[in-house]
């Protein structure tokens, strides 16, 4: 299990579970979280499941860190997939249609699944 002040992350079977520790997710903490998932996905296939049910605030820096982690993750032979998603960030992502470009799984299990 990794640490950090921004996420944590340990491996779940084929995925590794990142949890992002912030209710807000702006220019600030973007590049850092993207980072820290990196780092945790990269040794472990780019097979990625996303928690984000601490966040409440996700700024267009965050969206960007989201798309650019996507690529990554494909780029590396592996999926992201995100869960624990507000009704107000979906309703954001729904509008932008991030929700197309995306995966938007139900709860751990799916994402998990999503991924494997």
């Amino acid at each position: 299990m990794q640490q950090s002040t921004f996420v944590t992350s340990k491996l779940h079977g084929p995925a590794v579970i990142v949890r992002v520790e912030r209710e807000k997710v702006g220019e600030h903490e973007a590049p850092v979280i993207q980072n820290e998932v990196a780092a945790a996905a990269g040794p472990h296939g780019w097979r990625v499941a996303m928690d984000l049910s601490m966040v409440t605030l996700l700024a267009s820096a965050g969206l960007g860190a989201l798309i650019t982690l996507n690529k990554q993750c494909k780029a590396g032979g592996g999926r992201l997939a995100l869960f624990g998603i507000s009704e107000d960030i979906l309703a954001v992502m729904k509008l932008t249609r991030l929700h197309t470009l995306l995966t938007i799984s139900a709860d751990r299990d799916a994402a998990v699944k999503a991924v494997s």
